[in-house]
């Protein structure tokens, strides 16, 4: 299976109410507010996954302070994957999961607190979390920051050795410390998977050789951040970048199918 980790889905009132949102929520202004920026439903997504050949898309929510709005959106992201057969993999925003999630995410957290406080809830409820990951080096762009750093990341590791993480965009930075023995010993639990969303915003393409020779292969899963990212070009580049048969394959789909526990989706929803 083609599997993306990493893309993103809104209902359509949230679609049409942005602007009153973007004043509502600022976390979600500094990503939304501007009308150019992309914003999709469940259904166009779906439409990406046929063009693209993706066989299932991990759709997240938005992180919302408001917990009835994360709630809203967590309701349409499960049924949105229920109608799916299976397609669609719903990663839901807030501390209180719905029946049907499969995940919590793309969660953004401000404060070592609220990072452990998410991780006891994931771990409690058996869950896998996708976390927002910052790079501290690098350009400004909106959405940088709010995420776990490589030394934030790490403590959520250490300190609950029950939580799975996802940790986006190449968890900040965080595979290079995978040369530390403590590090790579955590990372051998198998409790972690680097994800590559906005890797071409980001890095050079040789990101994907330099992460699999410092963690290994079986340690990455593509993730295009869609609508952000184009699922069509974005595969295409990874296709590019990892020219070995075996470990593209797993970087497209075998991991994430493994950590994730995934199925192939019903061909005839």
């Amino acid at each position: 299976m083609i599997v993306d980790v990493h893309t993103h889905i809104f209902p359509p009132r949230f679609i049409e109410q942005r602007a009153a949102l973007a004043v509502w929520d600022t976390g979600f202004g500094e990503l939304y507010a501007n009308p150019k920026a992309r914003m999709a439903t469940a259904d166009q997504l779906l439409t990406s996954m046929a063009a693209a050949g993706v066989d299932v898309s991990v759709a997240c929510g938005f992180w919302w302070r408001d917990p009835a709005l994360a709630a809203e959106h967590a309701a349409y992201l499960v049924e949105a994957a229920r109608a799916s057969a299976g397609r669609l993999v719903p990663f839901v925003p807030g501390l209180d999961p719905p029946a049907g999630a499969a995940g919590l995410g793309e969660a953004r957290v401000a404060t070592a607190e609220d990072a452990s406080t998410l991780a006891s809830r994931a771990t409690a409820r058996d869950l896998p979390l996708l976390a927002h990951c910052s790079e501290e080096p690098g350009h400004e762009y909106p959405g940088k920051h709010g995420g776990l750093t490589p030394t934030a990341l790490w403590h959520l590791l250490r300190d609950h050795p029950g939580v799975r993480v996802i940790a986006a965009h190449w968890g900040g930075g965080f595979p290079f410390y995978a040369l530390m023995p403590e590090v790579r010993t955590a990372l051998e639990a198998g409790r972690v998977l680097f994800d590559t969303a906005a890797s071409p915003l980001l890095y050079e393409p040789r990101i994907f050789r330099v992460v699999a020779d410092l963690v290994g292969s079986d340690l990455i899963a593509w993730g295009s951040d869609f609508p952000l990212g184009n699922q069509q070009a974005d595969l295409a580049a990874v296709e590019a970048a990892v020219p070995d048969l075996e470990e593209r394959a797993a970087i497209l789909g075998g991991n994430a199918t493994r950590f994730l526990g995934l199925t192939p989706p019903d061909p005839t929803p």
